[in-house]
């Protein structure tokens, strides 16, 4: 196993909800430290596996108005769509202590979906340097963000040396145009914990950290650059 992953196992799917949660409010407590000016970055996913990480972390006793959350990915939909996954961060991560934090959008209404990355990319070079921590989740299919196994941006998005920092998605694994960020921005971060329920992705995060199979989540977990804890529970 890499020396950059960290496998963490809990009885339940709960426990694991809450190792997270605990972990990245360390992250950004951290990264906020005692200086008033000093912002913190927070990636995270969207689906349904981080909602009850987002709501037990939201309660967390942080300065929030100095944190910005930013999706991993996102179907080119407007925040309201039931689909958004800024949606799902506005309506389970930031309320109550959290209300006060922000939200980098992807979706840019009246744009095409095709002029987004770039204007997200200016975003984010705008923001603190290194992201302060990260949230992500995992396919059975052993994706990651929106960087699918069938996406045709799949080799470039997932090459540590690139400066994309962000794509535009199309596969047919997916009726939604997509945003991700690509795994090089992702690396960008002081920590990323990567959260799975399920025998079968337990499966599929142990065969791409051996370096068998063609997983994207394999170069996630292969890499040497940023720790990595996986947070699992059956």
């Amino acid at each position: 196993m890499p020396g950059t992953v960290e496998f963490r196992t809990y009885e339940t799917r709960s426990a694991a909800s809450a190792a997270a949660a605990n972990l990245l409010a360390g992250l950004l407590r951290d990264a906020l430290g005692s200086e008033p000016r000093t912002q913190a970055s927070l990636v995270v996913a969207g689906g349904s596996t981080p909602g009850p990480c987002f709501e037990l972390l939201s309660g967390e006793s942080l300065d929030w108005s100095r944190v910005t959350v930013i999706p991993s990915d996102e179907r080119w939909v407007p925040a309201t769509d039931p689909a958004s996954n800024e949606g799902l961060i506005r309506a389970r991560l930031l309320s109550g202590p959290a209300a006060a934090g922000k939200v980098l959008s992807f979706f840019r209404a009246g744009l095409d979906a095709a002029q987004a990355p770039a204007l997200i990319e200016q975003d984010l070079a705008g923001l603190t340097r290194v992201f302060s921590a990260a949230m992500l989740g995992m396919g059975e299919d052993g994706h990651f963000a929106s960087l699918f196994p069938d996406f045709a941006g799949l080799q470039e998005a997932l090459d540590p040396r690139s400066k994309t920092a962000c794509t535009l998605v199309q596969t047919a694994s997916s009726p939604y145009l997509r945003i991700s960020l690509t795994l090089p921005a992702l690396l960008n971060c002081a920590h990323i914990a990567l959260l799975i329920f399920g025998q079968a992705k337990r499966l599929v995060c142990e065969t791409a950290m051996s370096g068998a199979g063609s997983y994207p989540v394999g170069a996630l977990l292969r890499q040497t650059r940023t720790p990595v804890t996986v947070i699992w529970a059956p």
